[in-house]
Order: structure tokens, then sequence, then C-alpha cells
């Protein structure tokens, strides 16, 4: 949930676009630029490191562990991210907008937390199986591997646009973040099941 923070178009974006459009065209152009913005530069990076003459040449089992630290990688950011946050929530939380106070994890429910673990297997099992579908369509030239990992992820970002841009942080309820979590678990099982029967394309 909190990549999908950091992954919300500028305030000037969002004002501009539901200026010019009607909400139900405004919205969806939102949650979809929202999804383009990670589909664009996390599957853009991906892609760079696949074009690495190891990757190239790697098999399933290599492919898989990329995938697993692609996405233990941002994990790990976004472990630091709330560490930062958790301290100045402790010391100095008047230079803080409320919205990412609520972030903190000192001020999460045990559901919250709960829902937090959940999105992060989620996440790496996202990351695993786009990162497999890139290294293979680099293999193989078969470039409709990278574009379904392409729009794969960005679907996935556009229903945390969704989210955000329809209810924002502020409003967020521990049931709102399980809500989330329900509607990327499919997400997350497609990417377990793909996963295991791409090992049947390396052989």
């Amino acid at each position: 949930v909190l990549k999908g923070v950091a992954s919300l178009p500028a305030k000037s974006i969002v004002d501009y676009v539901r200026h010019i459009f009607p909400p139900v065209i405004s919205e969806p152009i939102l949650w979809l630029y929202t999804g383009l913005l990670t589909g664009i530069f996390e599957c853009g990076i991906a892609l760079l490191f696949s074009l690495n003459h190891r990757l190239k040449k790697s098999n399933w089992q290599e492919a898989v562990g990329y995938g697993i630290g692609f996405g233990s990688i941002e994990a790990l950011l976004l472990g630091v991210w709330f560490f930062i946050l958790t301290i100045m929530v402790i010391y100095i939380p008047s230079v803080l907008p409320p919205e990412l106070i609520k972030l903190a994890p000192i001020s999460s429910s045990p559901t919250t937390i709960l829902a937090d673990i959940i999105e992060r297997i989620t996440s790496i099992l996202l990351h695993t199986f786009s990162c497999v579908l890139i290294i293979f369509a680099v293999q193989n030239k078969e470039w409709k591997w990278f574009w379904i990992s392409f729009w794969y992820k960005t679907a996935i970002d556009a229903i945390a646009g969704y989210l955000y841009l329809t209810y924002g942080i502020d409003n967020l309820t521990v049931g709102g973040r399980w809500i989330f979590e329900i509607a990327i678990l499919p997400f997350g099982i497609i990417g377990f099941i793909g996963t295991l029967k791409f090992k049947k394309k390396w052989q």
C-alpha cells in the first residue's frame, strides 16, 4: 500500500485532469496513470537488468531468484522508510502531516500489521512472476511476455490508485486496507501459479 501511495501522480496532475474532464473520465484516467507509473518504472528496470549477459543465460531457478531479490529489495526499502517514519512520529510528530502519521507502524492496529505482512508476501510473488516473464521474453525474444508483465503490474497499481484517489489516505479504514489486500490477492495467486508453470518453458 505504501508503494501505491508513492506511485500516486502529483497533486497538480490530479487537479488538472479533474479540471478538464468529468469524473466519469478523469478518475479512470488517473487510476490508469498511477498503474502505468509502476509498469513503466518497475518493468523498465527489470528489463534493463534482464539484458545483462548473465541473466540472458539464466535458468528458471535463477530467474525466480532474481524476481525474489527484486521484491525483497523493495520490501527492504519500504522497511527503512517505515523505520524513519516511526522515529519521526516518536520524536518530531509535529512536522508530519496526519496521513503519514497514520501510516506509521506504531499507529497501526494488529489487523493492519497483518495486512502489511500479507501485502509484502503477495508483492514478492508479483515481482517474481513479473521478472520471470521479462527474462523469458528477453531470452526467447518473445516480447508478448514482457507486455503481459507490464500490464500485470499496471493493473495492480491501478487498483491502488483507485483506492487512494477515491477515498484518500485519511479516510482509509482497516476494512479498506483489507479490501485492497483481497483485491490484489488473486494477482499474487496468479503470480505463484504462473511462476511454477513457466518452469516447463525453460526445460
